[in-house]
């Protein structure tokens, strides 16, 4: 699915952040990206996004250099990058009405995939993340747990193969954090799709990653990886395992 392959990379007048990485992420994967303040994870994400671009290196999606945004590649905010005059509903539909204007063009839609009317995917999204009750509120009537879920709608009804989390529920309380990983897991392995989710919380990378990539301060240094199989099993976040997990990556992201 994604093969990252020599990657260097580095903003202006800047040391690098990565230097010739090497990572393979397979169809399906679930990957936690953790790691301290400062060493790349959001960069990270930004460049399988397609957002930007390796210094040297390179990266491929589905076998192909990726040289810009592709359709089929999903990408949840921390701030959930909702318009603020635009009600859930509009909102949930913004990528798809973008993808009904150009059409299957191969490059805002996939040139194999049907262009559907916006209502009929929003709708069953809207009621699969149980916000249809405030399809007609403002983004600002609404709670952070429910602005995620919007956004994670809006995502979802284009139907992405790949998906990538940038802290997404690093604004939410604790309990609505619980109750949107258990849906990220749900709707995971509802629809087959390969997920990278940057985050902070040792917790988090934990729970929702079957494989965690833990960057390390120096760009000199080799990333590790961290294999955690029985991530999304039933009461997994209560288990000794998972707790091992949790103890592992602490002792690694240790200064």
């Amino acid at each position: 699915m994604i093969i990252v392959r020599g990657l260097t990379f580095s903003y202006a007048d800047q040391t690098p952040i990565f230097e010739n990485l090497h990572w393979h992420v397979a169809h399906g994967e679930a990957w936690s990206v953790i790691g301290p303040s400062g060493c790349g994870k959001t960069t990270l994400l930004y460049l399988l996004a397609g957002l930007l671009h390796p210094t040297k290196g390179e990266v491929l999606v589905d076998g192909q250099p990726l040289q810009r945004p592709r359709p089929r590649t999903g990408l949840i905010l921390q701030d959930y990058g909702l318009l603020p005059w635009a009600t859930v509903a509009e909102n949930a539909a913004l990528g798809l009405r973008v993808r009904q204007f150009y059409g299957p063009d191969g490059r805002h839609a996939p040139r194999s995939q049907q262009v559907s009317p916006p209502a009929e995917k929003v709708d069953f999204w809207l009621k699969r993340l149980g916000i249809d009750r405030v399809r007609d509120h403002y983004p600002v009537q609404i709670s952070g747990g429910q602005r995620q879920r919007t956004a994670i709608a809006r995502t979802l009804a284009m139907t992405p193969d790949l998906l990538l989390m940038d802290e997404p529920f690093s604004s939410i309380d604790a309990l609505t954090r619980e109750e949107l990983q258990d849906l990220t897991l749900a709707l995971r392995e509802e629809t087959a799709l390969t997920t990278v989710l940057v985050t902070h919380s040792i917790e988090e990378a934990a729970f929702l990653g079957r494989r965690i990539l833990v960057l390390p301060k120096d760009a000199e240094q080799e990333p590790q990886i961290v294999e955690n199989p029985q991530a999304g099993a039933p009461a997994y976040r209560g288990s000794a395992p998972f707790h091992a997990v949790c103890d592992r990556l602490r002792e690694r992201l240790a200064p």
